[in-house]
């Protein structure tokens, strides 16, 4: 039996736990990008849907049953309309579905904790153990972040 508490714990450097952490950043930051593209193209497709709804059923109200004469009616443009009306409901409620700002949130909280400790173990200003204790703590909190 073990005499104390280090001899249970494998004996780590600062050179291996900065590639662990590196490693952990990349995954995080990964993350973090991969969700802030799907809520850009959400949010995007969103706006634009919303905006020609608006004006498609808009200049269909001004300008009456023949919106653009040979082109566009208004059995067309109200097809359009809920056409672009679904897809903005259905990418609104994905997004919110999905939490992808709360996992943006979570991501960049990650990725700033895990540089903030980088820098201590680059400095090697704090004990081997403080980093790794406070590393295995970041893993756990933010583990949805750091697994591929």
């Amino acid at each position: 039996m073990p005499r104390n508490v280090q001899e249970t714990q494998p004996q780590i450097d600062y050179g291996t736990l900065l590639k662990r952490i590196r490693a952990s950043l990349s995954d995080a930051d990964s993350f973090t990008q991969r969700h802030k593209r799907l809520n850009s193209t959400l949010t995007m497709i969103t706006i634009i849907g919303s905006a020609l709804t608006a004006f498609i059923t808009a200049l269909t109200a001004v300008e009456g049953p023949t919106v653009i004469p040979g082109l566009l009616d208004w059995k067309v443009a109200c097809s359009l309309g809920a056409v672009l009306s679904f897809v903005t409901t259905i990418c609104s409620g994905l997004s919110q579905q999905m939490n992808i700002s709360q996992k943006l949130v979570l991501g960049s909280q990650c990725t700033g904790r895990l540089r903030a400790l980088e820098l201590v173990a680059t400095t090697q200003t704090r004990a081997v153990g403080e980093i790794t204790n406070e590393y295995a703590e970041i893993l756990r909190t933010y583990a949805e972040t750091v697994r591929k």
